[in-house]
């Protein structure tokens, strides 16, 4: 690999940790972005010197988020990866979806937890101080929801 090309997907690396995310999902996506032809994902582990099992993994999942997606060429039976460039593409088919699962997942948190107090006997203090904090947790989420899906915000990214 090119030194350019590996500091490049190093830094990809980098860049999905600072989000939570895997490193390698970062390398993988940046090693695609700047790969000339799509890849398979014996060439991904190889280049990444990362195991197949690994790279498939991963690949799947920025797949299923639109991030990359599978090609096949004529005459191979094996799967063949590219990166997404379209920057809406990717916002729209997978970084926005995947928040808004995120954050209908907190949702059913915050309702399973605000249920638990109501139905538990505990230090009155204690229990108004988790209250308050899940319904202001619970505020900031459902203002975030509101946000992400307006349609004017949807239409700007």
């Amino acid at each position: 690999m090119h030194a350019a090309k590996f500091e490049m997907v190093e830094a990809g690396g980098r860049t999905s940790q600072s989000f939570g995310l895997s490193r390698l999902f970062g390398q993988i996506y940046t090693y695609l972005y700047f790969s000339a032809e799509p890849q398979s994902l014996d060439e991904l582990a190889e280049g990444l010197g990362v195991s197949k099992a690994s790279v498939s993994i991963a690949a799947r999942q920025l797949e299923s988020w639109g991030a990359v997606r599978c090609v096949w060429r004529k005459g191979d039976r094996r799967d063949y990866y590219e990166a997404e460039t379209d920057v809406r593409h990717l916002i729209h088919g997978g970084l926005l979806t995947s928040l808004n699962k995120k954050l209908n997942s907190a949702r059913i948190q915050i309702q399973r937890s605000l249920k638990m107090l109501e139905e538990t006997v505990s230090d009155g203090n204690e229990r108004t101080f988790l209250k308050e904090r899940l319904e202001e947790a619970e505020e900031r989420r459902a203002r975030l929801e509101k946000l992400l899906n307006n349609p004017f915000v949807r239409q700007l990214l």
